[in-house]
Order: C-alpha cells, then sequence, then structure tokens
C-alpha cells in the first residue's frame, strides 16, 4: 500500500526543505490533517506510520512531552500489528518509551534494530536519548556524533548533542574545549534551521556557553534575545546579572537579579550574588542584609556564607568572620576562598605555628583522601586529593610571606606524604624559600659591587637569578679601576712592592671579570627583552671573554647565531665537550613558541606525512615545524596509544614536556602536546563560532 498526499506532503516537504529527520514544519496543522486523513482510511500503514513519526516530534521536539509519547507508541504499535519488522515503528515505539522513562523497554524495543540500522541517523538518536536517561553521557556523545555524521544537514542530531556537551562540561567543572564543541553544534542546529521550543534552549545554552568561556558580550547579546520569551525571561534576567556581575557593572547586575526575584523570590543564589554585588560597591551593611536573607531560606548556601564572612572582614569583625569560614570549610572541605582567608588571617597576625601545623595536617591527610567522591555541600564531584594540594599551596604561600625560615617544616612534612606530586610540590617551594632567602643577601651584594664582586660570588648570583630583579643585574656590572685599586688594598693589605700590588690588581681584574661574566648569564637566565638587547650590546662591543660570556648567555636564550663564534673559541682552547654540555641542555628552548594555525602557504609542507598547505585544511605550525588538521586528527584518535611518558621529549611545535603538559604524543617520531592537538581540533569550530556570533 502506497504513501498517500498527506503522508508525501509531511515527510518529503519537512526533509527537502530542512534536512530534518522528522517532521517539523506546519505540524500541527499536519498532525491534524493526518487525523482526518486515518478516519477515512484506518488502514493506510504508511499514513499512520507517518502519523506516529509527527506525534513523536510534537512529544520531543515541540513540549508535547508525555500525552504525545503515549500517543506516538499507540499508533506506532498498531503499524507493528501488521508489519512486526518494520523499521521505522520500531524506531518511533523505542523513542517514545525513552521519552515516557520505561527505558528498560525501550531498550528492549531498540536493541531488536540492532542489525537493521548502521546508516540510520534515527535509531543513533534514540540510543543517545536513551543512554543520557540512563545516566551514560559519555557514550550518548558518542550515538549522537554518529547521528550528525548520518545526518549532517539535520539540526536534531546537532541540538541534542549541543545540549548534551554542555551538561557533561558542567558536570567536569566546564572545560573549555567541550563547551566549544557544544557552541559549535548549538551553532549547526540553529544554521540549519532549528524549529519550535527548542530554539529558545539552544540560545540560552549558548549564552551560558559563552559566559563560562568568557565571551561576555556574546553571552549578553544571548541573554537578551530571551528577555521577552514567556518562558524563558526569568533565567535570562538570572544570567544578565551575572553577565553584568563579570563585567564589574555591579549596579545593573543588581537590577537584573530585582528583576528575577519579583518571578523566584526565595532562590538563595540570587540573594546571595546580590550580596557580593553590595561588597563590591562598598555597601557592607546592604551585602550582610541580602547574604542573611539568602542563609535564612538555605541555611547551608556556600557563596551567602562566605560572602556573610568577607562582609564581616570589611567590619573588622575578625572572630566572627573565621568562625563562619571555619563552619564551611567544615560542611565544604574544598571551599579554597574560605581557606586562603583563614591562612591569611593567621599569616597577618603573626601565628606562624599555627601555619605549620596546619601544613603538618593536610600532608598526612591528603593519603588517606579518596581521589574522587561527592561533596556534601554541593552535590558535585570533587577531588579531595586535589583540594588538598590546593590547600598546601595556600599554607605555603602564607608561610612563605612571613619572617619565619618554613625550611625545616617543608622538611618535616616530605616525610608525611608518599604521593610523589605533593613531594615535588613541597621540594619546589622549599627550594623556592632558601633560593629567596639567600637572594636577600645576595640582593646586597649587587648593590655594591665593588666591595662584593668575585667568581664564588657571582655564581651565588647565578643559582638564585630568578628572584633578582634585572636592575639589580645589570647595576652590578658597573666595576671601575678605581674600584680595582681600592679592594686589592682591603682584600689583599697595602704593601711597598709595586710588583706585588700590580699582581694583586690583576687578581682583582680576573675576578671582577668573572663576576661580571656570570652576572650576564643571570641575565639570560631571566629571558627578558631588555636583558636580551644588553647581551647583545655587550656581545658585539665587548672584549672578546665577555663578548663570550654574553654569547652564552644569548644561547640560553635559544638564540643559535650566537653558537657559531663560541664553537670557534671553544674548539682553539680544546672545550667543545663543554659547549656540547651546554647546547644539550639548552638546546629545548630553541623550539620555544606558540604554535599558531597557517593555511593557504603552498611552500609549507606536514613534518608527518609530508602534505603541502593546499591539500589540507590547515596546519600548525611551530619554529621549525608544521603538522597538518590530518595528521592531528589522527593523533587525537590515538592518543592513548601514542602517549609519552619520556620527561625528556618535547614537543615539536611549542616546546612543552610531559610535565609542562597535559600529554605528550609522538607519531612517527614528531611529539605534539596535548595543547596543540586542542588548538588545531577547534580551529574550525571556533571560526564557525566566531562568526555566528559576529552576525547576532
Amino acid at each position: 500500500m502506497g504513501f498517500n498526499n498527506a503522508a508525501i506532503s509531511v515527510l518529503v516537504h519537512s526533509r527537502q526543505r530542512c534536512h530534518t529527520m522528522f517532521p517539523h514544519h506546519k505540524l500541527d496543522w499536519n498532525v491534524k490533517r493526518l487525523e482526518k486523513s486515518l478516519e477515512k482510511i484506518p488502514d493506510d500503514i504508511n499514513s499512520r506510520l507517518t502519523y506516529a513519526l509527527a506525534l513523536y516530534s510534537k512529544g520531543r521536539f515541540h513540549d508535547g512531552g508525555e500525552p504525545y509519547f503515549n500517543k506516538a507508541l499507540t499508533e506506532s504499535r498498531r503499524v507493528l500489528q501488521y508489519e512486526p519488522a518494520n523499521v521505522k515503528a520500531l524506531l518511533v515505539a523505542g523513542a517514545s518509551l525513552v521519552g515516557l522513562n520505561r527505558l528498560d523497554k525501550a531498550q528492549e524495543t531498540l536493541e531488536r534494530l540492532l542489525t537493521q540500522t548502521d546508516n540510520q541517523p534515527e535509531y543513533y538518536l534514540a540510543i543517545g536519548d536513551l543512554q543520557w536517561k540512563q545516566g551514560l553521557k559519555h557514550q550518548a556523545i558518542r550515538s549522537f556524533e554518529t547521528t550528525c555524521r548520518l545526518a549532517p544537514k539535520a539540526w536534531e542530531g546537532h541540538a541534542l548533542l549541543g545540549l548534551l556537551l554542555k551538561s557533561r562540561a558542567e558536570d567536569l567543572g566546564y572545560p573549555k574545549r567541550m563547551l566549544e564543541r557544544s557552541q559549535f553544534h548549538i551553532v549547526r542546529a540553529l544554521q540549519f534551521e532549528a524549529a519550535g521550543p527548542i530554539v529558545a534552549l539552544l540560545t540560552q545554552t549558548m549564552g551560558v556557553c559563552c559566559l563560562e568561556t568568557g565571551r561576555l558580550d556574546d553571552a549578553l547579546t544571548m541573554f537578551q534575545k530571551l528577555q521577552d520569551h514567556p518562558h524563558y525571561k526569568i533565567k535570562a534576567r538570572y544570567y544578565l546579572g551575572l553577565v553584568a556581575y563579570h563585567l564589574g557593572k555591579y549596579k545593573n547586575a543588581i537590577l537584573y537579579l530585582r528583576q528575577h526575584q519579583r518571578d523566584v523570590p526565595d532562590n538563595p543564589r540570587v540573594h546571595s550574588r546580590i550580596g557580593v554585588c553590595y561588597l563590591h560597591l562598598g555597601e557592607v551593611e546592604k551585602a550582610r542584609e541580602a547574604c542573611n536573607r539568602a542563609l535564612a531560606i538555605a541555611p547551608g548556601d556556600p557563596q551567602a556564607r562566605w560572602t556573610l564572612g568577607c562582609a564581616l572582614l570589611e567590619e573588622g569583625r575578625e572572630e566572627d568572620a573565621t568562625r563562619i569560614f571555619r563552619e564551611l570549610l567544615a560542611d565544604v572541605p574544598e571551599h579554597a576562598p574560605a581557606f586562603q582567608e583563614l591562612a591569611r588571617l593567621r599569616r597577618n597576625s603573626g601565628d606562624r605555628d599555627w601555619l605549620l601545623k596546619a601544613l603538618r595536617s593536610e600532608v598526612a591527610l591528603h593519603d588517606r583522601l579518596p581521589i574522587e567522591s561527592t561533596s556534601a555541600g554541593s552535590g558535585r564531584t570533587i577531588q579531595p586529593r586535589a583540594a588538598t594540594r590546593e590547600r598546601v599551596h595556600i599554607l605555603l604561600d602564607a608561610i612563605g610571606q612571613t619572617a619565619a625560615r618554613p625550611e625545616i617544616a617543608i622538611i618535616q612534612a616530605m616525610a608525611l606524604t608518599t604521593d610523589e606530586g605533593l613531594r615535588f610540590q613541597l621540594w619546589e617551594t622549599l627550594l623556592d624559600q632558601v633560593a629567596k632567602a639567600r637572594a636577600t643577601t645576595v640582593t646586597n651584594w649587587l648593590r655594591t659591587p665593588h666591595k662584593h664582586y668575585s667568581a664564588d660570588t657571582g655564581r651565588e648570583v647565578v643559582a638564585v637569578a630568578s628572584h633578582i630583579p634585572e636592575s639589580l643585574l645589570t647595576g652590578g656590572l658597573q666595576l671601575s679601576e678605581e674600584d680595582l685599586r681600592r679592594s686589592a688594598v682591603h682584600r689583599h693589605g697595602s704593601t711597598a712592592d709595586i710588583a706585588r700590588h700590580r699582581a694583586h690588581i690583576e687578581d682583582e681584574r680576573n675576578q671582577a671579570r668573572a663576576w661580571q661574566a656570570l652576572l650576564l648569564v643571570a641575565i639570560g637566565l631571566q629571558k627578558s627583552r631588555t636583558g636580551r638587547n644588553l647581551l647583545v650590546r655587550w656581545a658585539t662591543e665587548a672584549d672578546e671573554e665577555l663578548a663570550n660570556a654574553a654569547r652564552a648567555a644569548l644561547v640560553l636564550q635559544g638564540d643559535q647565531e650566537s653558537v657559531r663564534p663560541l664553537r670557534q673559541h671553544a674548539n682553539r682552547h680544546k672545550a667543545s665537550h663543554l659547549l656540547d654540555h651546554l647546547l644539550k641542555n639548552v638546546a629545548p628552548t630553541h623550539y620555544r613558541a606558540s604554535p599558531r594555525p597557517v593555511s593557504g602557504d603552498e611552500q609549507l609542507t606536514c613534518s608527518i606525512c609530508k602534505k603541502r598547505s593546499g591539500e589540507v585544511d590547515h596546519m600548525i605550525t611551530g619554529q621549525g615545524c608544521a603538522v597538518c588538521d590530518r595528521c592531528l586528527t589522527t593523533i587525537a584518535r590515538d592518543r592513548r596509544k601514542l602517549r609519552s611518558e619520556d620527561p625528556k621529549v618535547q614537543c615539536a611545535l611549542s616546546g612543552t614536556n610531559c610535565l609542562e603538559s597535559k600529554g605528550i604524543f609522538v607519531f612517527q617520531e614528531v611529539a605534539v602536546s596535548a595543547e596543540c592537538l586542542e588548538q588545531s581540533l577547534g580551529l574550525l569550530e571556533r571560526e564557525e563560532i566566531d562568526r555566528y556570533l559576529a552576525s547576532c
């Protein structure tokens, strides 16, 4: 039995116009037409199937909800009475059962289609919906991605994938890359003429993603579109308040949040956010009142408690603020700002013992904590060990700002944990504290270089160079002949023997030149532009020995042009092994770069597959290397297999190693960092998002 005219008009017109998987155009009108057609010809199976598809579309995408899912299920089952193996009918039945939350029955129904729907995007959309309802968001994302691949111009798959990616990003703490993917698929859905109430939901989700990625002006545009929408205007006002807050427009934020309060008067988050705005405006009493209102509704609200504590601090009520911060941390241990305020208060009061005891306590607790758990305060998944490491960092920073020497306490704390990451954090802080303490003495030397210059003191300067202002290093280079004569007498004593006196002056000159050479190296280690200009001048104008010291400092900054004269000097003095050792340790600096995307450069060739720029979409380039988007996609697909744990392996594009990057992957002997992968994979998507937002 063939399709009747009503069925053809619904399916053909819908698919050709918008490339949709389900009917959406004039949906209510077409549903009524199909109802009348079925009253006349109740045995028309194809019309009934089309009717079931329209009912499901109304239920899933047009706020029809449960009544329409029930009708779609009924109609699809009637089709199955005549054709038990009808694929479309089974799809509608399974998808409708998902909509009705009858998940076990839905899975049983959809599993019957497993071997018959390899190229059916509707099947993967229904499976994705089912997995989403089951809480299997990762698998649901894969299913919706398959839907988008099979029906790239159908907005339904893009819309659901965009919404799910945002939901998953919320679970994971809003990673930027996932938010960008969400935005891309939402843009695709809107470009392919998404229809019905879901358009407003997509606009709101787009605004939230813009807010979380720092695109505040674009977020403002998205939420302003919803100000007059009957179902979304209340939330839009709340988000407009958040955007205004992040833009620093606190009065506007209060205005929007007050408008939101008229419809939702008992939302503690709104009261606490208003309190924060008043705190920024310096109206402490109003901030405290707003927080008390929030706490009257939700006594455990973390933001209200935190803001109230800050307001009390502004009023000088430190004891009350301390009590609130302690109670907040007892309920929400991962609340780092509250812990930071407690540490700051202890540091300001000079309570060194509290800081050191807290450090030992946090380090000792670390190994007994689970890697992941659910926060009792917020219900979100947290990493207790990561939160503890954050508190350790806060304590180390507070201890470092006190006059006390914390080295022994840090060494004792290292013995309380077996976690190598935490031990390394403590060890780095220990070295930093020792260097800072020594830098105080070294700084005094640099202020009076004529009294303290020598090869030994120069070595100490190099050891703590990162803690010394460059201006002091530059000033320490200034030594006069008169300084050398005075030092010869001061250090060696006066003598009537002219030859001996001249020998003493020559010794001092050698010490001064060693001092200057080492200061040039220290300047090179700081890698500043002004320092580089000074080194270039010394390499050009100074005598050979000091010029070579300046060139060695330039090599430390990655200057390969300085290697050749250094090599010649080393060969003359049979010291090539020393230069080789230097180059071995500093060569990676040469590759430090900010990788950038390039397209259209016909001379550029991929370092892996040797394709030219015109044969691929784009390439990511760093110094001396380029990798095309196709190779980067291959690396991303096989990243588990290609991951390297060798700390010596560095990204050929950026120069980062596995200690500085989220991951290093080696493909055909070319290493690429996770950050470069993300930059490439998200490039085309970001361009599409930018074009769409620019047109709004």
